[in-house]
């Protein structure tokens, strides 16, 4: 048995958020020289929803570690896992396959959070171009859970910096009711690491306990009432609603005066279309 390689192993499962719960199944494994093998683990989180209400219970989490023995060697890799979030109170569950070497080696915990909805940023190193060393960039991930591709996996969306996304200028966004500098360092605290962040907004013209979450691909946020149901952006913004609608408005009755201003002049001025037909057919004539 490669001693060396074992306890690499055992301090990945540590890093990506296992513990030390794996490291007897996974010393049992390599030393019978499977060429591959699967340790399953089960891990129950719970939700900011749980928090405020302990009734609705925990979240079962179950993922299915992939080992690979190398061909040229003794050595062993974990190449990806599987996630299976089933949310309490909830019967479908939900399954992704993160890829360790892809997916910039996401935790169970990072997983949890992406399955569950959240967006998070995290450090990505990427290679430099004509160079072999690399640079630390700030990422954010999200995955979009609306689709699924032929393997049965959500698409993981990575924000790099170049996108301009900025969470401190989405946060002035929002009419946040009674949010100090040092709440606000909080708050994006909490979105930065893929959490949900309690807060009270004017929702229309009301106080309301709301929740919030990171959305880098609309560089805003999404926001959640008492009952985790989502609360849109028209009800948070309704001012700038009003006017968007007047602007359509005004911009159909501006097109429907010149529309009845060109019939007008159709019916005005009607030697003009003759002319123009006049003129196509002396063309043609005179050629």
């Amino acid at each position: 048995m490669n001693e060396q390689n074992l306890d690499y192993l055992k301090k990945s499962l540590d890093y990506l958020g296992f513990g030390t719960k794996l490291n007897d199944v996974l010393e049992s494994a390599i030393s019978r020289e499977l060429p591959a093998f699967t340790l399953g683990v089960t891990q129950s989180y719970t939700s900011a929803n749980a928090k405020k209400n302990p009734a609705i219970g925990s979240d079962q989490v179950r993922f299915m570690l992939n080992f690979n023995r190398s061909k040229q060697s003794d050595m062993y890799f974990l190449n990806d896992y599987e996630v299976t979030l089933n949310k309490a109170g909830s019967a479908l569950p939900i399954r992704q396959v993160f890829d360790l070497e892809r997916d910039n080696r996401i935790t169970a915990l990072q997983a949890y959070k992406l399955l569950s909805g959240n967006s998070l940023e995290r450090d990505v190193y990427t290679k430099l171009e004509n160079s072999e060393g690399s640079e630390k960039k700030k990422v954010w991930f999200k995955l979009n859970l609306d689709v699924q591709d032929a393997y049965g996996n959500h698409p993981l969306k990575k924000f790099y910096p170049e996108f301009k996304f900025e969470l401190s200028d989405a946060i002035d966004k929002y009419p946040f009711k009674g949010l100090t500098e040092l709440g606000k360092d909080g708050m994006m605290k909490m979105l930065r690491s893929g959490h949900m962040a309690p807060a009270e907004m004017m929702v229309g013209k009301k106080a309301a306990a709301v929740m919030v979450t990171a959305n880098p691909q609309f560089k805003g946020l999404d926001v959640y009432d008492k009952n985790m149901a989502i609360i849109r952006q028209d009800e948070i913004f309704p001012k700038k609603e009003e006017q968007k609608e007047s602007t359509v408005s005004a911009e159909q009755r501006t097109s429907q005066k010149s529309e009845i201003d060109a019939g007008n002049t159709e019916e005005r001025f009607p030697w003009e279309n003759q002319r123009d037909g006049d003129t196509s057919q002396s063309e043609e004539i005179g050629r």
